[in-house]
């Protein structure tokens, strides 16, 4: 039996957790080209239950929203186990030095700043993901 290694080939999830959804969809936007599966959550709560859940490749959460922040919800990733190593990428519109070096202590694996860059982004995810540059 000849089987296509490219058909089998998993597509990545990327879970999103941003309490606007139109932001969440923006983001699904500037990701497009790669194939990635995306799972969204509107607040930390939400998100770690499908982290759990979902077992994604990427996480892209901002920091601040309602129930558990992205701070908190970075913090629980890299105390589960199961998780810990799942790259994890912080956005927010806090600018101060403070807010960075908190996400920093939590474990963040990037921190970017709203109205994110999408180059910046996709440079972000290319690299945490190991993607192929596309066109």
């Amino acid at each position: 039996m000849n089987v296509n290694v490219a058909t089998e080939r998993k597509s990545l999830k990327v879970l999103i957790v941003e309490d606007t959804k139109t932001i969440t969809n923006l983001l699904q936007v500037y990701l497009m080209g790669w194939g990635l599966e995306f799972v969204d959550a509107p607040n930390g709560a939400v998100g770690l239950n499908k982290a759990r859940e979902y077992r994604p490749d990427l996480i892209i959460s901002d920091v601040q929203m309602p129930e558990m922040d992205g701070f908190a919800l970075c913090a629980a990733v890299r105390a589960d186990s199961n998780l810990h190593d799942t790259p994890f990428m912080l956005l927010t519109s806090l600018k101060d030095d403070a807010s960075r070096k908190k996400g920093q202590l939590v474990g963040a694996s990037a921190f970017l700043n709203k109205p994110v860059s999408v180059d910046d982004l996709r440079s972000k995810v290319r690299d945490m993901l190991k993607l192929p540059a596309t066109k």
